[in-house]
């Protein structure tokens, strides 16, 4: 009867140390588990026409559907499409399952900090490809065994079904039918970072994306194929050099099977490199970073497509005749990036600068761009 009566007290003692060692083990990593929907800073992709693309394709359908120009201003300034939001609910104190919509997934998806700083770059600098699945509906579990290794699986789905948008009395949708469903990208995600020491990180990530249709508000779309399938793996290694300066070294490699027209494919193997330099809470919530890059040939989402493109979201692209061939040069991304925030993110600024050569692989082109926007959440 003792021994059993010894036996329960250590069961019961036991049992007490574990669920104390389990809620400290669970409050060392919940700032990881709970990441990708803590509230964080604006940052540049955000602030970029592709960030922001909910309040343009609606005067975009208006304007070709009901030919009125005069309800553009009502339209531009009206509600977005898909509110933008992020959540983590906390299942066990190594699982959290993740949500969101309207995101930066290519920087959320990467950051396990509580509170993600802001990027002052318009598309990813460690994980590029992941960029595909931006904007969408996105959904997915943290899964933490120690407090330095953290693993992510999601998926997002992009679409641009006409059923979310709001047509003037007077516009003709009998026609619908024809685009009612214009343009869907789904994306399975996977990601592994793991922190070998307090300076030095490594991150793996992987994507499947497959996307069908044209997306809208595009002006020239004969380089769009109209169905591509892009599967994609990157390895990034950051380092902490002291005082809020990160480093960050990255190589992504992709493969693309675009369906140019039925019966005819085109596949694309292509590679990214890119180094950053950032710079955080240089004068308080803003960050200053400074990029080289060698983006993928036919990745659309550098600055100046964004800049001549207006509401271009990010997809791969036929960009050029002379890229199939194997002639086309080498592009080289320059880019000077500042963003900052006041007011807890209520109001940010934002100003990028970039200096390309062998601009889209035409040899010899060179490209200058400087982009500067303002943001004001009510």
């Amino acid at each position: 009867m003792r021994k059993l009566v010894h036996t329960a007290v250590f069961a019961a003692g036991f049992a007490v140390a574990s669920a104390m060692g389990a809620s400290v083990y669970a409050a060392d990593i919940s700032p990881s588990l709970q990441s990708f929907g803590a509230s964080n800073a604006i940052s540049a992709y955000q602030l970029s026409a592709t960030g922001v693309t909910g309040y343009a394709l609606q005067p975009t359908v208006d304007a070709a559907l009901d030919h009125s120009g005069a309800r553009l201003a009502d339209a531009a300034y009206g509600a977005p499409l898909m509110s933008s939001f992020a959540t983590s609910t906390v299942l066990t104190p190594n699982l959290a399952l993740d949500a969101g919509a309207g995101l930066d997934i290519a920087s959320r998806f990467t950051n396990y900090a509580a509170a993600a700083p802001a990027s002052p770059f318009l598309s990813a600098v460690s994980a590029p490809f992941l960029d595909l699945a931006n904007g969408g509906r996105y959904s997915g579990v943290t899964f933490v065994p120690t407090s330095d290794v953290r693993v992510r699986l999601g998926t997002s789905v992009n679409s641009e079904r006409l059923d979310s948008f709001h047509f003037g009395p007077a516009a003709p949708t009998g026609n619908l039918g024809f685009i009612y469903d214009a343009s869907q990208t789904r994306s399975l995600l996977a990601g592994l970072s793991w922190d070998i020491s307090g300076l030095l990180g490594v991150d793996l990530t992987g994507i499947s994306s497959d996307r069908s249709g044209v997306p809208l508000g595009i002006a020239n779309a004969s380089i769009i194929a109209p169905k591509a399938s892009t599967q994609a793996l990157g390895v990034a290694a950051h380092v902490n050099i002291g005082q809020s300066w990160v480093t960050t070294a990255s190589f992504s490699e992709g493969l693309t099977q675009l369906e140019q027209r039925p019966g005819l494919n085109t596949n694309l193997r292509e590679q990214s490199y890119s180094i950053a330099v950032a710079k955080h809470g240089l004068f308080g919530d803003d960050t200053l970073g400074l990029s080289f890059s060698r983006p993928a040939p036919s990745m659309a989402g550098s600055l100046s497509t964004l800049m001549g493109s207006g509401d271009l979201p990010p997809l791969v692209v036929a960009s050029a005749p002379s890229l199939a061939l194997g002639r086309a040069a080498t592009e080289n991304d320059i880019q000077l990036g500042y963003v900052t925030n006041f007011l807890n993110g209520a109001v940010a600024l934002q100003t990028n600068a970039a200096y390309q050569t062998n601009f889209q692989g035409q040899p010899g082109a060179t490209s200058v761009s400087l982009l500067s926007r303002a943001k004001i959440k009510f």
